[in-house]
């Protein structure tokens, strides 16, 4: 089948349906699924939507963002307050939990968004660091002790893959389109040139303040649904900088910047870890000298590498021209 002769709303059309399917053929056969299998593809789930909410900052803003484990921690700690005191059903709590991470987010880009470079990923490093400090010296959170949330209130492992699930597809559904021009083709020329686009009129806070909300936002639904899997909080779990640095060893090993590039990172790293579990003492060297290497060898991540081959193959197949073709469709925001 020849996908160059699809036209571009068809096209469209198989990207938004694909992940709908996807999830659907999980929630349908969910039922059939051992608890550790579900326990494991919720673990899975939940570092991808974490990774693409973090490649959103990252990735397409091109801001180095250490800082997303105050929404983890915010959505988490927000699920238990509110389960606890309020007794709201399940998913109106979750959307709460997103929506203050998502104001949290909007607070904290305005500072952070006067940073560039190096001293935005310090700074963002420095309020995480504030953060989990000022939760370990807060009566409220019990310090070292967990907080638990009520058992009444916790829902099975099933209903949590399956929430996850549903989670995973909006949200790459939702950045999908937040990517789809204008505000998409801003946000990469914000990433590429700065000064360029500010030339242009692409305004920066502006642009990129939705960008951070949206991130929050996210990463506050996976902080509430990982609090959910584990039925209790602590200040140095659900503030751990962490992960943070998961999202970005993820996105770099996938793909900085790419729609495809945090789902296969998460994969990736995922099973490695899964089978690294046998070598506890040289896990973190493992996965740091993979780490290096992409970074050395395939800056793209491996969805960069599949690119590149893909051009390759079809410039010795079918001539030059495509490979001049498919490189320029590569600066677009929403490519895979």
């Amino acid at each position: 089948m020849n996908l160059s002769a699809i036209s571009p709303r068809a096209r469209a059309i198989l990207m938004y349906a694909l992940p709908v399917v996807v999830a659907g053929v999980l929630l349908l056969s969910s039922g059939s699924m051992r608890l550790g299998t579900v326990n494991e593809l919720t673990s899975l789930l939940l570092l991808l939507v974490l990774a693409m909410a973090w490649n959103l900052v990252g990735g397409f803003g091109g801001q180095f963002s250490l800082g997303h484990s105050i929404f983890v921690g915010v959505g988490g700690y927000t699920t238990a307050i509110v389960l606890t005191y309020f007794q709201f059903p399940l998913p109106l709590t979750i959307l709460i939990a997103g929506a203050v991470s998502a104001a949290a987010g909007l607070i904290l880009s305005y500072p952070l968004l006067r940073l560039r470079g190096p001293y935005l990923a310090i700074g963002s490093l420095g309020m995480a660091l504030a953060a989990l400090g000022w939760m370990l010296n807060w009566d409220f959170t019990r310090a070292s002790q967990a907080y638990p949330i009520p058992s009444a209130q916790v829902p099975g492992l099933l209903e949590v893959f399956q929430i996850t699930t549903i989670v995973a597809v909006i949200a790459l559904l939702a950045i999908m389109a937040l990517l789809r021009p204008p505000l998409g083709l801003r946000l990469v020329a914000l990433r590429d040139d700065e000064k360029g686009a500010a030339s242009i009129g692409v305004r920066r806070l502006r642009t990129l303040v939705p960008v951070w909300a949206l991130s929050g936002f996210l990463t506050g639904l996976m902080g509430s649904l990982t609090a959910l899997q584990k039925g209790n909080l602590t200040p140095t779990t659900a503030f751990n900088v962490q992960f943070a640095l998961d999202a970005a060893i993820v996105c770099v090993i996938g793909g900085l910047g790419t729609l495809s590039g945090p789902i296969v990172g998460a994969i990736v790293v995922f099973y490695l870890r899964q089978f690294s579990v046998d070598f506890a003492d040289w896990s973190l060297l493992i996965e740091g000298v993979i780490v290096v290497l992409v970074v050395r060898f395939a800056p793209g991540g491996i969805v960069g590498l599949i690119k590149q081959g893909w051009i390759t193959l079809r410039m010795r197949i079918r001539g030059p021209g495509v490979g001049t073709r498919t490189q320029a469709l590569e600066a677009q925001p929403q490519s895979v």
